[in-house]
């Protein structure tokens, strides 16, 4: 070592550092995931019974579906079965031990599932030495006697009990039953069963006989099943028997004992249900399996065993179809939610189907199954037959201008009959060739198309579906819609393909004068002086035209939806929205005035009429409809308006002089010569009665005149109206009207303003006389009802009577004078007049007259 070279010690040391670093950075790499993945939790499932026995896979399954929903790798499951049924004894549970503590010392093991009693005793007895640590989830018919406040733990399901309610059941279904019969017993004779149902049937109805058949031979059973009283039913729990060495297990007792029993059975778990029990509040192995793994999972993620109660089995009420037929059961007597299994359709519900199947199948291929049953006689009829069939379809093909193919995926041959010479030219009814000859009649730029589809349907064993261009020998083209199936080997390699192309030209054709339609009537509504919109089945709008974006100055996409709204005036948008709904749901057309902001941001008063579009098949698809600007009509309107304010001002000023002539010169000259009578009766005591009676009835007539002058002045110019308000006015009005009439008219109000615009009041006042005059007048009702009620800055006038009613539309074409009169009185004040009236069921007059108004609308609205 003396005699190297210093630099190649120095270069041998950093090498062998080099490499003790490069080791450990390994080393430490390859341990790193390994504490970063945390160990799996192991459960442990023991069965009674073996793998195959009835109730255990249905267990199982649920179980391991219940673990599964625990994140991947986190659970391992194991599972063993004790079979101590068939292997009882001492000796073997401590084989079995040994064998349990051997194979699992190498496994921690987290939660053990002790599945039925058995395997729990089995568990508790050994704990010790099998799973010291482990907390056991248990699902026995017992409820184990030990308690463990501390240590791993115990928790389960307990399966037992439950029979009063299936045995309440079972007396409701069957009144009249006198005896009932409990067969329970176990290998061990231990009276198990017998003890819970004796605990549990403890205050039954004492005219109800409870016997039990415990640990009795089949024999026995058979035996006495066969001969049960009348009014009898049998509860069956659990029976094991050993019969001549051999066991006889739960389910073969009782489909021995079931076919011969003279009284309905009822048993207490789901796998019963077949064996001829008829049902009743039974347990079901997929509940218990699912709940176990549930609870086993909570153990497993941290939770104490003793923290979670010990639960009772879920029972459901289950029946047998079969059993509840055979002993007279109805279902509508069931409890509400029952299952009901093993149903047995009837001959229509099992094959009806098939029977459409083959009467369509009759009525299509008729001839050709009547010549194929015949065609067993000689081959010569077969080979007819087929030929015969073959020209059928060649027919059929021709007919609808169809073309079927028969392809070789394997040598590419590829083989076309049917109407051949539409779809391709080619004067031939079959033709033969390779692919190749068939892309040579496709349109170049669908090659690709038709190659895509073709892999897709290969790869993906999809049926193949695509429409193309094809080119005829004329060089004419078509339009093409094929329809194909791929077939594969037993290897998995397409090796044939079947379809069908048929000619869709025409449909084509229809389809592009569809669309130059619609560019048409888009040309078109785009240089129409009006403005057209159109909505779909969600009452947006999806269309308008030019004029439309021209007139807002916006965007198509913000009118769109319901974007065209936010241009309605804001005192429009409301009534606007709820005109266009209100029809939109009826189905029925509509025209409506409203608002509507243009460019320079004037509103204009707009014409809009809008009706439902239906397809061709008469399906409802929306609405169109149009605009037209009406403002100059509205103003020519409001001319118009200030005319007939102007008449009906010199109407109300006639009358206002009318009624104080009336008042104050007639009345008051007929009251005074009233007076004057009366004194000079007074003055002349010495006349003869005749003369007194004469004075009399003068005087009477003479008050009477004054009295109807007095009602006329009211009418045509109500002082009431004047002085004390539209209330007292209308009260009095209504007074007059039942008193000259004969009738009753009740009248109510409802936070009336003190004081309101003598304009409206008048304008009320005047609705409500021609309102009542012309119900008493017309409606034949002898009671009515007039109401006065304020509210949101508004007052509704309503009356309403229970008459005959009439046509309010066809009276108003037929211009009625009174109630054009209440609508233009109401106009006149921005109200509304609104009449709801049907033949038979009476008419109600709505008036509504908004409090804030225009103010030089309100001097003539009376």
């Amino acid at each position: 070592m003396s005699g190297e070279h210093p630099a190649r010690i120095t270069s041998s040391v950093m090498g062998s550092m080099v490499w003790f670093i490069g080791l450990v950075v390994f080393l430490v790499l390859q341990v790193v995931p390994v504490k970063a993945t945390a160990a799996p939790k192991r459960i442990l499932a023991l069965y009674w019974y073996n793998k195959d026995f009835p109730s255990n896979p249905a267990f199982d399954r649920s179980f391991q579906a219940a673990l599964k929903s625990a994140p991947t790798g986190s659970i391992e499951y194991y599972s063993e079965y004790l079979e101590s049924d068939r292997f009882p004894g001492e000796n073997q549970s401590e084989v079995l031990r040994d064998y349990l503590r051997q194979k699992y010392a190498s496994r921690s093991i987290d939660v053990v599932v002790a599945v039925s009693d058995a395997p729990l005793e089995f568990l508790l007895k050994y704990r010790d030495s099998l799973f010291p640590r482990t907390p056991i989830v248990f699902v026995a018919i017992k409820r184990p006697v030990t308690n463990e406040p501390s240590g791993p733990g115990l928790t389960g399901i307990v399966l037992g009990g439950g029979y009063r309610k299936t045995l309440d059941l079972a007396l409701r279904l069957h009144p009249g039953t006198k005896q009932v019969f409990i067969i329970s017993g176990t290998l061990n004779h231990d009276k198990t069963y017998e003890t819970l149902c004796r605990e549990e049937f403890q205050g039954l109805d004492s005219g109800i006989s409870i016997n039990y058949f415990t640990d009795l031979s089949l024999d026995e059973l058979i035996f006495k099943t066969k001969r049960l009283p009348e009014r009898s039913l049998v509860l069956y729990i659990w029976q094991q028997l050993q019969n001549e060495g051999r066991l006889l297990e739960s389910a073969d007792i009782l489909a021995a004992i079931a076919p011969s029993t003279t009284a309905p059975i009822y048993g207490v778990a789901n796998w019963q249900v077949g064996r001829g029990v008829v049902g009743g509040y039974l347990r079901t192995f997929e509940t218990e399996g699912t709940r176990a793994g549930e609870i086993a999972l909570r153990i497993a993620n941290g939770a104490r065993a003793q923290d979670i109660p010990i639960e009772s089995a879920t029972k459901l009420p289950i029946f047998d179809w079969r059993e509840l037929h055979r002993w007279g059961v109805r279902e509508n007597a069931l409890p509400p939610g029952s299952v009901i299994m093993n149903r047995q359709l009837t001959v229509w519900e099992s094959f009806r189907w098939y029977i459409f199947g083959g009467l369509a199948l009759i009525l299509v291929e008729g001839l050709l199954i009547f010549a194929l049953l015949r065609q067993r006689a000689t081959r010569r009829r077969v080979e007819a037959e087929l030929e015969i069939t073959y020209d059928r379809l060649r027919l059929a093909m021709a007919s609808g201008k169809s073309v079927a193919w028969d392809l070789d995926v394997k040598t590419g041959q590829n083989h076309w009959f049917g109407d051949i010479e539409t779809m391709f030219g080619i004067q031939s009814e079959t033709f033969s060739g390779s692919v190749d000859d068939f892309r040579r009649h496709t349109h170049p730029d669908d090659r690709g198309l038709i190659s895509r589809a073709m892999d897709n349907a290969k790869n993906e064993r999809a049926p193949y579906g695509a429409e193309f261009r094809t080119i005829r020998e004329d060089r004419s083209v078509h339009w093409v819609s094929a329809r194909g199936k791929f077939y594969y080997a037993n290897n998995g390699d397409p090796e044939r393909m079947l379809g069908i192309a048929v000619d869709i030209t025409d449909r084509k054709q229809a389809e592009n004068a569809l669309q130059e339609s619609e560019e048409r009537f888009r040309l078109i509504a785009n240089v129409a002086p009006v403005m057209i919109w159109m909505s779909g089945l969600d009452k947006l709008c999806d269309y308008v035209n030019l004029p439309w974006i021209e007139f807002t100055g916006r965007t198509l996409e913000a009118e769109l939806g319901n974007g065209w709204a936010e241009g309605v005036h804001p005192d429009d948008l409301k009534k606007c929205l709820d005109t266009y709904t209100e029809a939109f749901d009826r189905r029925d057309p509509f025209r409506m005035q409203y608002r509507l902001r243009r460019h320079d941001g004037q509103y204009c008063w707009l014409l809009d009429i809008g009706v439902p579009r239906f397809a061709p098949d008469g399906s409802f698809v929306g609405y169109i409809g149009c605009c037209v600007d009406i403002t100059e009509r509205k103003v020519a309107e409001e001319a118009m308006a200030s005319v007939s304010r102007r008449l009906i001002e010199a109407q109300e000023l006639e009358r206002t002089w009318i009624a104080r002539e009336l008042h104050d010169d007639i009345n008051q000259q007929i009251a005074l010569l009233s007076v004057e009578l009366e004194q000079w009766d007074k003055q002349s005591p010495e006349s003869a009665s005749d003369l007194h009676t004469h004075i009399r009835h003068a005087t009477e007539r003479l008050s009477d005149i004054g009295k109807n002058i007095q009602a006329l002045s009211h009418r045509l110019h109500s002082s009431k109206l004047e002085y004390l308000g539209i209330v007292k006015a209308a009260n009095s009005f209504c007074r007059e009207i039942s008193e000259k009439h004969k009738v009753h008219v009740e009248f109510s109000h409802s936070d009336i303003p003190p004081t309101i615009p003598k304009e409206i009041a008048l304008c009320l006042f005047r609705v409500l006389q021609e309102a009542l005059q012309n119900a008493v007048k017309h409606s034949g009702a002898r009671q009515f009802h007039v109401e006065l009620r304020g509210m949101f800055g508004e007052i509704r006038l309503t009356v309403t009577d229970h008459g005959v009613g009439f046509d309010c539309h066809g009276t108003l074409d037929r211009q009625g004078l009174g109630l054009i009169s209440m609508r233009e009185r109401l106009q006149l004040v921005n109200g509304e007049l609104l009449i709801e009236s049907e033949h038979g069921q009476g008419t109600t007059i709505h008036a509504r007259a908004p409090l804030k108004t225009r103010e030089r609308d309100l001097s003539l609205a009376g």
